[in-house]
């Protein structure tokens, strides 16, 4: 009978291991899928709220990888409440991101600590942790299942592998986050996000359109639903254009306040 346990329990031991190697596997080949050096788009976020009544707001986004990850200028140009405000974020890899948000109502910038990061996106469904590069070490990873199916028609005839990950930073409004990456081109394209605080489903973010652009996959419509709130945010980008050499002094704090 001892021997029973013990075999059992170095059963359960031996596929925990196996499933933990899995997750780790398929994260490492998301992470390291090709990376385009800069992006650039004008994009239109369309937030619904939960009777459906809508707002859509238009800006200019840009991204850079830099040394130590994906940093982001954004402008944007209309309606007239949000003209102006301009958001900037800073990739520090093993160290707290950097962002700042420059309100002109006001002519300040305000920086977002990392308690605040949990807080809304221009009302958006967005928090501003989601607008943050993530790296492989961010967390930590379980292999869920093989073969799964998203039940949308974008994702007609994928089939997916679903990984736990749970973050390392303890100030990450997420207790786990449940990716689905795609087994033809390891790219994630739904990720549930669960509440810290109860444990409860918070968030849907599905990448709906996902472009081939010079070799880099790039997420052109990003769907994020609050299942809690019951409100939407989509956020489509267009004329979008990669790797054109966009400089890096674009993604500095003096240009917040130009």
């Amino acid at each position: 009978m001892k021997r029973q346990i013990i075999a059992g329990l170095c059963i359960a031991m031996a596929a925990g291991a196996f499933a933990d190697a899995k997750g780790d596997e398929i994260a490492k080949a998301y992470y390291g899928l090709s990376k385009a050096s800069d992006t650039k788009a004008e994009a239109t976020m369309t937030i619904l709220d939960k009777s459906g009544a809508k707002k859509v707001r238009k800006l200019e986004i840009n991204y850079r990888e830099g040394p130590e990850g994906k940093d982001a200028y954004l402008v944007f140009s209309a309606p007239a409440d949000v003209a102006g405000t301009k958001f900037l974020t800073i990739s520090h890899k093993g160290a707290d991101t950097e962002q700042r948000l420059y309100l002109p109502a006001l002519k300040k910038t305000r920086k977002i600590s990392s308690s605040g990061k949990d807080g809304a996106f221009v009302n958006s469904d967005f928090y501003f942790y989601d607008l943050e590069d993530r790296h492989f070490e961010d967390n930590a990873y379980s292999f869920i299942a093989g073969d799964v199916t998203i039940a949308d028609r974008a994702f007609d005839g994928m089939k997916f592998d679903k990984v736990e990950m749970k973050p390392i930073d303890a100030s990450a409004p997420y207790v786990k986050i449940v990716a689905y990456a795609n087994q033809a081109d390891h790219f994630i394209y739904k990720l549930e996000c669960y509440d810290k605080k109860d444990g409860a489903l918070l968030k849907t973010i599905l990448f709906v359109k996902v472009e081939n652009l010079k070799g880099h996959l790039i997420p052109t419509q990003t769907l994020v639903s609050n299942n809690k709130a019951g409100t939407k945010t989509l956020l489509a980008m267009d004329s979008v254009q990669v790797d054109t050499g966009i400089p890096a002094s674009l993604f500095s704090e003096k240009n917040l306040e130009k």
